[in-house]
This record gives structure tokens, C-alpha cells and sequence, in this order.
């Protein structure tokens, strides 16, 4: 016959019960932190919404010149919702240079046309 192994069962009663954590607060997050996590993304879930919608904190960091720079639009373009105005390519163009605040030092994209450029050119 098999032998049989000892089992050790702990005591239930002796085991105590974690606090919950507490809740985090996403929108108290200093305001450099937050930018350091939306340089890490897409510029283009930034312009199409994206977690800069979370809240007003996150929607200013967006607002930042700094995180636009530069603007690297080709990356992004296949996740990019087929319907709506905002989803084009020539208003996330300008999107784009509009939250530079005139600091774009490069510019990239893929499948741009002579009006957008134009209105790149003019800013």
C-alpha cells in the first residue's frame, strides 16, 4: 500500500485580514508626472481623446507645448476611428500645431497633403 504524506492545515482563525488599500486620486497627480506618462503615448490618441480626457488635470497637461515639440504623427494612424471630423488627418495636423503654441521644432508624418503642409508652413 502507498504511503500517505502528512498534510499541514493552517489555522483560518489566525489569519488576519488585510486593510483595504486606500482609493487613489488619478487627478491629483502633480502635473509633471502626468506629462511624463502622456510623452510615453501616442500623440494621436491625444488628439482623437484618449486618456487626456480623463480628467481637467490631464486634459491641461495635454494642453502643455512642451509635450509637442515634436510631432510625430505616423505611428499612430491605424487605430484611428474611420468616422468623424476630428479623426482627419489635416485637423489633427492642426490640432497638433495649435497645442505647439509655436515651439514645434520637428514635424512627422505620413500621407500629408500640399494644404496641410501649407498650413504647417504658416505657422
Amino acid at each position: 500500500m502507498g504511503r500517505r504524506r502528512s498534510r499541514r492545515f493552517r489555522n483560518k482563525s489566525s489569519c488576519v485580514p488585510r486593510p483595504p488599500e486606500p482609493e487613489r486620486d488619478w487627478t491629483e497627480l502633480h502635473p509633471d508626472l502626468i506629462s511624463c506618462f502622456l510623452k510615453r503615448l501616442d500623440q494621436v490618441e491625444l488628439l482623437i481623446g484618449g486618456v487626456a480626457t480623463v480628467c481637467r488635470s490631464w486634459r491641461r497637461a495635454r494642453e502643455e507645448p512642451d509635450l509637442w515639440r515634436r510631432i510625430d504623427l505616423r505611428g499612430g494612424l491605424y487605430f484611428v476611428p474611420p468616422s468623424g471630423a476630428q479623426a482627419c488627418l489635416p485637423n489633427m495636423v492642426r490640432a497638433a500645431l495649435r497645442h505647439s503654441a509655436g515651439q514645434c521644432e520637428a514635424f512627422l508624418c505620413d500621407r500629408i497633403y500640399d494644404d496641410s503642409l501649407l498650413a504647417i508652413a504658416k505657422r
